[in-house]
């Protein structure tokens, strides 16, 4: 009887281990998809919303990704990979966005011109903040 119960005991702690690790592994990929679909949430509802030569015109999630579409009038001083690269400089040092890219939230740029045409294309993972630090 005893050896029963112990048995019983192993079983079950072993099963809740095993729902457990299968559970966490699943749960990050929700969390990250979560925030970026918040986050993708927050910045739409500021759209369109105007700066510089740009337009952001869209910004949606994508799995774990927030996708912006900014449209680009041309002209100005800032080219789109400039300010791609000032992005992820401010993107990297806001310790709430970098908060979430460590979670797995990625930020997708997109570019179009005045037509639609892709000008530039670029994401910004928690990788690329390794050279700000």
């Amino acid at each position: 009887m005893r050896k029963t119960l112990k048995t019983g005991r192993i079983a079950l702690m072993s099963a809740a281990a095993l729902v457990l690790s299968a559970c966490s592994s699943t749960s990050d990929l929700e969390i990250a998809e979560s925030f970026a679909a918040q986050r993708a949430d927050i910045i739409s509802n500021s759209t369109p919303e105007q700066f510089e030569h740009y337009n952001l015109v869209r910004a949606k999630s994508n799995s774990t990704e927030v996708e912006l579409t900014l449209i680009y009038s041309g002209g100005g001083d800032l080219a789109p990979a400039a300010l791609v690269d000032g992005l992820e400089e401010t993107y990297c040092s806001d310790s709430e966005i970098y908060s979430l890219m460590e979670r797995g939230v990625s930020y997708k740029f997109l570019f179009r011109d005045a037509r639609g045409r892709p000008v530039l294309e670029r994401t910004i993972r928690s990788e690329d903040c390794e050279k700000h630090q």
